[in-house]
């Protein structure tokens, strides 16, 4: 069966920068091969566009992708929030969420933002093997294609609390 792969980018200025066209390729030839089935790629802000962005992972579940390769530079909150939703708001255990960290050339400190926030949100199970710049999508982008894809552990149950003022003061 062919493993369905969809691409979500921050931006469309992350796909003009050079920085996915090799990894698309790599994409494009394991589809030419039959090996995948590229369901789209797709530039979504989550900070400009959240509702659609949420709505197009929820189209993604239905259609029953395998993986997402979630790429964005900066504070990429992107990927993150993408394996939050699948796994916490719509229950989908199947979609393997690989996190790719677009490197800023002119700002170091850029990239390593975006790097850390892959790396450093609670509970993540998004895959990141050093995935950085051009080299690490084209890398990701292989793997997305013929990597042992993991699986996904249901994630533990958190309830929400609400406090009034006086409440959260005495546990501060």
């Amino acid at each position: 069966m062919k493993r369905k792969i969809a691409v979500i980018v921050g931006s469309r200025s992350d796909l003009a920068g050079g920085q996915c066209a090799e990894g698309l390729r790599v994409l494009q030839n394991a589809e030419t091969e039959g090996t995948v089935e590229v369901i789209g790629v797709f530039a979504y802000s989550l900070h400009r566009n959240t509702e659609a962005t949420l709505a197009l992972l929820k189209e993604l579940s239905t259609r029953g992708v395998d993986v997402i390769i979630v790429g964005a530079g900066l504070a990429n909150h992107l990927t993150g929030t993408v394996d939050a939703y699948l796994r916490n708001e719509i229950g989908d255990m199947h979609a393997v969420v690989v996190g790719v960290a677009f490197e800023d050339h002119q700002y170091a400190e850029r990239t390593r933002a975006a790097v850390e926030s892959i790396l450093y949100v609670p509970g993540t199970q998004v895959v990141f093997d050093n995935y950085v710049g051009a080299t690490g999508f084209t890398r990701a982008c292989r793997f997305t294609a013929t990597g042992e894809l993991p699986q996904i552990i249901g994630p533990a149950a958190r309830r929400t609390e609400r406090f009034t003022l006086e409440e959260a003061l005495t546990l501060a």
